[in-house]
């Protein structure tokens, strides 16, 4: 498995994620330490420095999760590329009006009705430690490899596969 890390780390995840609006992000719960996961959109950005943000709810079982263990998971997927990203970090919850402002979307309308002023809002702030990643060349080149592997009796190269470490 390759190691990547810092920038290169992060330029890399970048790449695979940028497209794909909605990830899972698992948080857990300090009592029972039972994951609960979610889909969300992260907020448009045009790089990626290891921070991803989010709106939620003040109220929800995420916030509480997210202030009780600050631990979170987000897992993204592009099943026509082929290519699949865990990364693993810390959850914060920000309340930065002037970061809302910047940030706002009129889609977070369906969510926070009351606009960038619904009570409600905040940013959940997400830290990327770690990420392991699953790329696959593209069809043409799995396509060869299946029938390859279905002749000769081997098994398909199937990709690559690799972890990130984005604070180093």
């Amino acid at each position: 498995m390759n190691t990547l890390y810092g920038d290169e780390a992060r330029a890399k995840i970048w790449a695979l994620i940028k497209d794909i609006k909605v990830a899972m992000m698992a948080t857990w719960d300090g009592d029972s330490h039972e994951s609960h996961a979610r889909p969300m959109m992260a907020l448009e950005t045009d790089q990626f420095d290891g921070t991803l943000w989010f709106f939620t709810g003040k109220h929800s079982r995420k916030a509480d999760e997210v202030r009780d263990a600050h631990e979170a998971l987000l897992t993204y997927t592009d099943p026509k590329a082929m290519n699949y990203v865990s990364v693993s970090g810390r959850a914060s919850l920000v309340d930065d009006r002037a970061k809302i402002d910047e940030m706002w979307t009129d889609y977070a309308k369906i969510w926070f009705p009351e606009g960038k002023e619904d009570p409600n809002l905040t940013l959940l702030r997400f830290d990327a430690d770690t990420a392991e990643f699953w790329e696959a060349p593209n069809a043409v080149v799995r396509s060869v490899s299946y029938l390859k592997a279905l002749v000769t009796g081997t098994t398909p190269d199937i990709g690559t596969v690799g972890r990130a470490n984005m604070q180093h």
